[in-house]
């Protein structure tokens, strides 16, 4: 009897234990599973590009770097087509604290602190190296600083440049005489479309994404972009012609909300401003090495180039330089100048 009750208690326990370890095996994962936690902060980075285009891809290299250098506690997701909405919507999002960023132009950034509109004005920057050497900028500091505190927008970076605007239409000329009766599309801040309206011609503001569409309605008569978006958009279905003028070297400024950015750990704001760099520069250079490519991939599918020296680049310069009049931009030219020693 008492040999019985010994191996029933043996058994007892041992079923006892066979239930804790199967407990133990099933909560234990989900114990495991719970004590994951996410990332203690993401951020969504939209922008107006397609997925085909090399802003797309220097945008998931972004997200890469920062998630692998803060080993996963900062995520960024990305929104390209513009899923996230306009620039401007997305700017005044970002300044009532939300967890965005978004690559804007300086034209829309010039809306808050009048001075970044200069580096849309018509013939401006010219080089890769000029950006580059802007990026210690006293001047830029100082309008960056002010965008900031006044506006609560934070500069990440601005070495997202995709290199010369030229137009591409079903017109040709060679001076601001002869642009004369050109409708040409481009975006519809007053300083683009002043700068567009300088080369003789007449701007027309239509979205980005209907630029193919405008140009085979016959809505306007060319549009001005530079080769890797002319080449994504195959300009050369709807237009015949490319005229070198050469008019904006065009750079963006990554931005995001300075509330948010201001709320995380110092080492994570230095990530993101390090590898925002990294990647702007990186598709930059890419983007620059790549155009000779996107024009001669244009040419050999039936369009005719006008180049740059057989373009009157003077005229157009000299018909431009009553922008910075009008826009009471003279001063920061002036100072960016002064720094880059022109």
């Amino acid at each position: 009897m008492k040999k019985m009750k010994v191996m029933m208690m043996l058994m007892f326990f041992g079923m006892v234990m066979v239930l804790v370890a199967c407990s133990s095996d099933e909560t234990g994962t989900s114990e495991k599973e719970s004590s994951k936690k996410g990332p203690s902060y993401t951020l969504r980075y939209g922008h107006q590009h397609t997925e085909t285009e090399p802003y797309h891809a220097a945008a998931l290299k972004w997200a890469e770097k920062v998630e692998e250098k803060t080993k996963g506690d900062l995520k960024i997701e990305v929104y390209p087509n513009g899923q996230l909405g306009p620039d401007e919507d997305m700017l005044e999002q970002m300044r009532a604290g939300t967890n965005l960023a978004s690559l804007s132009d300086p034209a829309r950034l010039g809306d808050y602190v009048n001075e970044f509109q200069v580096f849309y004005a018509p013939y401006f920057l010219r080089t890769l190296d000029e950006i580059k050497k802007l990026q210690d900028s006293e001047v830029v500091g100082k309008w960056e600083s002010k965008l900031e505190d006044e506006h609560k927008l934070k500069v990440l970076s601005f070495g997202y440049v995709q290199g010369y605007r030229n137009v591409f239409a079903n017109k040709k000329g060679t001076s601001p005489e002869e642009f004369k009766g050109f409708e040409i599309r481009t975006a519809g801040s007053p300083i683009w479309q002043a700068s567009i309206n300088s080369l003789g011609s007449t701007a027309v503001s239509v979205p980005y994404g209907e630029v193919y569409n405008a140009l085979q309605s016959g809505l306007v008569d060319g549009a001005e972009l530079p080769y890797a978006a002319a080449y994504d958009f195959n300009i050369h279905e709807v237009a015949d012609y490319i005229m070198e003028t050469k008019h904006i070297y065009q750079m963006n400024f990554l931005v995001i909300s300075a509330p948010w950015f201001n709320d995380l750990p110092k080492e994570y704001q230095d990530i993101l401003v390090e590898e925002a760099n990294n990647a702007g520069f990186e598709i930059s250079e890419e983007i620059a090495k790549k155009e000779k490519e996107y024009k001669q991939g244009l040419i050999d599918k039936g369009m005719e180039i006008i180049p740059a020296d057989k373009m009157d680049l003077k005229a157009f310069e000299q018909s431009g330089s009553k922008v910075y009049d009008n826009f009471k931009l003279k001063e920061a030219r002036d100072a960016i100048f002064k720094e880059l020693g022109k």
